[in-house]
């Protein structure tokens, strides 16, 4: 818990002694900043929030629901080395992202809210960010995939170690000891990180960074991974969406501008990550797939992000190149998961090939 020079800011002040305590007043909550009991969820001022969470556990899902099967025989007698490329490369940023994901929303935004119903739909994310990792990781280990290789890619190949070292030095700020959030430099600061989190991390590197995968997908290849992806997205989505609307709701209550400039520096500086990340990973185009393509996919989201902030557009002109992306992340999960549950399952070193 952070220390201020005056009351916590998720704690009501203490009343005078032989004073019995006040009711929570709805009007007196706030994102961040806050001085109501912490700990009493109503009356909410945020319903929106408590609205995720409940949008939220419809989405349940594990991996384990969705069979693989088809999966490891793309892999190993259908994929083209390319095609391989692409999908372990983008298996190896993913396993690490979002525990970077996690950590961030779990160690430096949620003590940071004074509201409940933030802190709970935040919960549900730091929950959903663990089984992503969990997605993954049996991807990998249902392939038969070197585990130890393929985890280390994101330390030795510079192209995802440079988007990785980015996002470490946007939302380590956030997890600056001390930092005082009724202090303007340290509240700018703060949102900054929380900007970079839910629009370039989460609402543009996610949000575009499945859609490789999708591309094999959409030609019936790697389906069972690509299924976990739509669930994944789906929830992604709700927090970016969730992110944006807490930066905004914080712009208008604390009545502070971001500075123009410095958001264009974030958007650039990603964008040159972007890029080079996809020249690594699509160094050799597959069908309907190029870096040319993922690069100008993300400045067509990136340009969505910044408008939902009320920003200019960082890529004025950019084209929606995948506009299939969008229907990835609405997919409805009409599946009956107690039909379709993989009950034999398998890890990867128990097949045989």
């Amino acid at each position: 818990m952070l220390n201020f020079d005056d009351e916590p800011q998720s704690q009501q002040a203490e009343p005078a002694e032989n004073q019995a305590p006040r009711p929570v007043n709805v009007d007196d909550k706030r994102v961040v900043n806050g001085t109501t009991d912490i700990n009493q969820l109503a009356p909410f001022k945020y319903p929106w929030a408590w609205e995720y969470f409940m949008n939220a556990n419809k989405n349940h899902w594990t991996p384990l629901d969705v069979n693989m099967a088809q999966d490891i025989h793309d892999y190993h007698h259908r994929l083209t080395a390319p095609e391989k490329h692409v999908y372990e490369n983008v298996l190896a940023y993913l396993t690490t992202s979002d525990i970077l994901a996690m950590r961030n929303i779990g160690l430096a935004v949620m003590e940071k809210m004074s509201a409940p119903e933030l802190q709970i739909y935040q919960a549900r994310q730091v929950y959903e960010e663990a089984m992503h990792t969990w997605a993954y990781q049996h991807c990998i280990e249902t392939l038969n995939l070197d585990q130890s290789e393929i985890y280390n890619r994101y330390r030795v190949v510079p192209e995802i170690n440079g988007k990785i070292q980015l996002a470490n030095r946007r939302l380590d700020a956030a997890m600056r000891p001390g930092m005082n959030l009724r202090n303007a430099d340290d509240l700018q600061e703060f949102v900054m990180s929380y900007l970079f989190f839910a629009a370039v991390f989460e609402g543009t590197w996610f949000y575009n960074g499945f859609s490789p995968i999708f591309a094999l997908q959409r030609r019936g290849l790697m389906r069972g991974t690509g299924e976990q992806l739509q669930y994944i997205l789906r929830d992604e989505a709700m927090h970016f969406s969730f992110g944006l609307k807490v930066v905004n709701q914080i712009l208008e209550e604390e009545n502070i501008t971001l500075d123009p400039r410095a958001v264009q520096t974030m958007w650039e500086e990603a964008e040159a990550a972007e890029k080079a990340y996809a020249g690594y990973i699509l160094r050799d185009p597959i069908l309907g797939y190029s870096a040319e393509y993922h690069t100008e996919q993300f400045r067509f989201v990136a340009n969505r992000r910044a408008r939902t902030v009320g920003m200019e557009e960082p890529f004025p002109g950019a084209k929606n190149v995948s506009p299939w992306l969008d229907e990835q992340a609405t997919m409805r999960k009409e599946k009956n998961f107690f039909e379709t549950r993989v009950i034999e399952y398998q890890t990867g070193a128990q097949l045989e090939w």
